[in-house]
């Protein structure tokens, strides 16, 4: 069973467009956060940096959100993620978003690699998941 990361977000204004409704680039940082805590949660760091520069981690290659219907400033939303996929040097994270009626109010997911470079970004390489991140993240 995958290790499944949940947590309350309460929608700020600052979250919101003008209709008063939240603005969708707040649900992808929303997923990445959670992404990030999901990661804290299996006991692991999402991306090396203790050399000061970035040299292996998971950048995002895709992210796809469905929204259910509309949330407003001042709401509750719970949002559960969970890895729901993993392939040779990729993953798949899944969200879910519900309101406190336990409705969906949005579905995202995310695709990363795990990777490393050895200069400047054009160096990126995909290589495999390492054995104990898939354990500890339930692959």
């Amino acid at each position: 069973m995958p290790l499944t990361s949940r947590h309350e977000i309460t929608v700020e204004w600052g979250d919101c467009d003008p209709a008063g409704i939240v603005y969708y680039p707040s649900y992808f940082r929303w997923c990445d956060q959670a992404t990030y805590r999901l990661f804290l949660a299996a006991g692991l760091k999402r991306d090396d940096i203790t050399s000061g520069q970035w040299k292996e981690g998971t950048p995002l290659v895709k992210a796809e959100c469905s929204f259910r219907r509309p949330s407003q400033h001042g709401e509750k939303l719970v949002m559960e993620s969970h890895v729901s996929r993993f392939g040779n040097s990729s993953f798949t994270i899944s969200h879910v978003f519900r309101d406190a009626s336990g409705a969906v109010a949005a579905e995202g997911t995310e695709t990363r690699i795990w990777a490393r470079k050895d200069g400047d970004a054009r160096s990126l390489t995909s290589v495999p998941i390492p054995d104990d991140v898939r354990k500890k993240l339930g692959g």
